[in-house]
């Protein structure tokens, strides 16, 4: 004799709705909401090398707490927003993006020129991530390495604000000291002299080119002329944490 009750529940879950997974940006935006490094695994129907380069993503998360993996079928058309604003219709795959906590881009390349090493290392430190936000955001940044005991560092700080006003927003100032052990590498990056005795600013213009360095206070005409200089170089401005990998499209009244 049939059971009622389980036939029933089984027609009830037969008329559910289907519910899709969600989508990459959507996914993406859980991921850096929770605070996590992300890792995009960009992919296709029958890409070869998908496996390996999962197991690499693997590795790398191993090296970094907290950090998720999320695989991205461009060929999905949920995925159709995600794939337009990295421009990743026509990119060799599987490709491999890792984004910082705060959502923006860090690098990224294809899974065969990648290893477990870079992937580790193309993770920005807070304050590189604060810079490749404030970039991909269409915004220049100054960015001042300091230590607390430098009498100008306050006018410096000062006279980064003063810079942003004047570029009605379309700037941001990020201090960062010396001696932090975590900003060390992306210091170096920006060939900050870490021995120097007074604050260092670096200006980075809105395509993330170091368009100028200054040592000591600095007057805002200046830092403004300099955020909006454009200079001659190659895909990979150094200090900007850009790679060759594909880059975000501008926002909309950016």
């Amino acid at each position: 004799m049939p059971n009622h009750k389980n036939i029933a529940g089984l027609l009830f879950a037969i008329c559910l709705p289907i519910v899709a997974f969600a989508s990459t940006s959507e996914q993406l935006q859980v991921g850096v909401g929770k605070g996590n490094v992300v890792y995009v695994l960009v992919t296709e129907p029958n890409a070869a090398g998908v496996d390996q380069a999962k197991q690499m993503i693997q590795n790398a998360m191993n090296q970094i707490p907290g950090s998720v993996m999320i695989e991205s079928n461009r060929a999905d058309a949920a995925n159709s927003a995600f794939v337009q604003e990295y421009k990743l219709a026509a990119a060799p795959v599987p490709l491999i993006l890792v984004f910082a906590p705060n959502g923006a881009m860090a690098g990224g390349n294809v899974a065969s020129t990648l290893s477990v090493q870079k992937l580790v290392t193309l993770v920005p430190s807070p304050k590189k991530a604060d810079v490749l936000m404030a970039i991909q955001s269409g915004q220049a940044a100054y960015v001042t390495a300091s230590r607390a005991e430098m009498a100008s560092a306050s006018q410096v700080t000062s006279s980064c604000a003063m810079a942003c006003s004047q570029m009605q927003g379309k700037c941001v100032a990020i201090d960062i000291s010396m001696d932090d052990p975590a900003e060390a590498d992306f210091l170096k990056q920006l060939k900050v002299n870490l021995q120097a005795t007074e604050p260092v600013t670096v200006v980075l213009n809105a395509q993330g080119q170091l368009t100028s360095t200054f040592n000591g206070p600095v007057d805002v005409t200046n830092l403004v002329q300099a955020a909006t200089r454009k200079v001659s170089s190659g895909c990979c401005p150094p200090g900007s944490g850009k790679t060759c990998a594909p880059t975000p499209k501008k926002k909309e009244g950016k």
